[in-house]
């Protein structure tokens, strides 16, 4: 596998059934030399969260993958969005020669749940294949580590990324985006701009080969251009992803083009002046598209019809807080 992480060769080899300790937890780059050759019923033991952790490798065969393994509730990689298109990677080598490295799991009631190994074990699904996993007794705090280890090889997109970090805002940090960027110790404008790409259209998002394809900056220029005209933006994925479906491959980059090209037409046949209406003197409203603009006039209406129209929009604000 590609971004397989990878341990030292100089470890000590795997043998059937005998335990090993590891001088290190597993770390990017580190694990090919010393889980590679490993067979079925085979152990080994490596530190996770700083507390050894022994793991046997089990063998799920192609057509029970999918009901025998279940992803980690935690596991901020969003599983619909994986298909041959985003899998392009490892389903040749799963092909040719099945899978190299196993994927870190713990045994549940009803099968086996997966930290690391989401990509793997669909691939796996998808190619009708043997899946390999170690399992070993991790909890949370440990399934959490190497999920985001998993991730560091092959990073989540900017979309998902953004559905975690809009959880957190809301669940832990009480909408403190400040106290977010600490915590994930990254900058406010990373944490805002993912948030944003994650308020796209999850159809949107299955236009691309791969989520990681639309960066942050893009999702969040596009969520911005499209704030006053979500129907468009829908109407148009649907449009793309018909075309797609029919064979069309569009690059990144055309996906982009073809959203904000029917924006600038939409714009362009839309540019007729807005509506005005006049109920009386000094009392006006403006319609232009989905937006009413009222006007009131302090030296021609009454101070009780301008409180009126405040107490209205006092109670809009209550709903809205609610």
């Amino acid at each position: 596998m590609k971004r397989a992480p990878i341990i030292p060769k100089s470890s000590p080899a795997i043998t059937p059934a005998a335990t090993t300790a590891a001088p290190a937890a597993p770390m990017v780059d580190s694990l090919i030399a010393r889980v590679g050759a490993m067979a079925k019923g085979n152990t080994i033991t490596l530190p996770i969260c700083g507390r050894d952790v022994k793991f046997v490798l089990e063998t799920i065969p192609g057509k029970l993958v999918e009901k025998a393994t279940k992803v980690w509730a935690g596991n901020e990689r969003l599983q619909d969005l994986l298909n041959e298109d985003s899998l392009d990677d490892l389903i040749p080598s799963f092909l040719l020669t099945g899978q190299q490295h196993p994927a870190f799991g713990r045994k549940i009631i009803d099968g086996i749940e997966i930290a690391d190994g989401s990509r793997r074990r669909m691939t796996a699904i998808l190619t009708s294949s043997e899946y390999r996993i170690l399992v070993g007794d991790l909890d949370d705090e440990q399934m959490d580590s190497l999920c985001k280890l998993g991730n560091d090889y092959r990073p989540t997109s900017a979309y998902e990324r953004g559905n975690r970090y809009t959880f957190r805002l809301k669940n832990e940090f009480n909408g403190n985006i400040s106290a977010l960027a600490d915590a994930e110790n990254i900058s406010r404008k990373i944490i805002t701009r993912c948030i944003n790409t994650a308020k796209l259209p999850r159809d949107l998002i299955a236009l691309f080969s791969h989520p990681g394809e639309l960066s942050a900056r893009m999702g969040d220029n596009l969520n911005r251009l499209f704030s006053d005209d979500e129907a468009l933006l829908i109407s148009t994925t649907d449009e793309l992803l018909k075309k797609r479906q029919s064979g069309i491959v569009y690059e990144t980059e055309e996906i982009i083009e073809a959203l904000t090209r029917s924006l600038k037409a939409s714009k362009g046949s839309a540019s007729v002046a807005p509506v005005k209406r006049e109920f009386v003197p000094g009392a006006m409203a403006q319609y232009k598209g989905n937006k009413v603009v009222f006007t009131l006039d302090r030296t021609k209406i009454s101070k009780d019809c301008i409180e009126q129209m405040e107490n209205i929009l006092e109670k809009l604000e209550k709903l809205g807080s609610r």
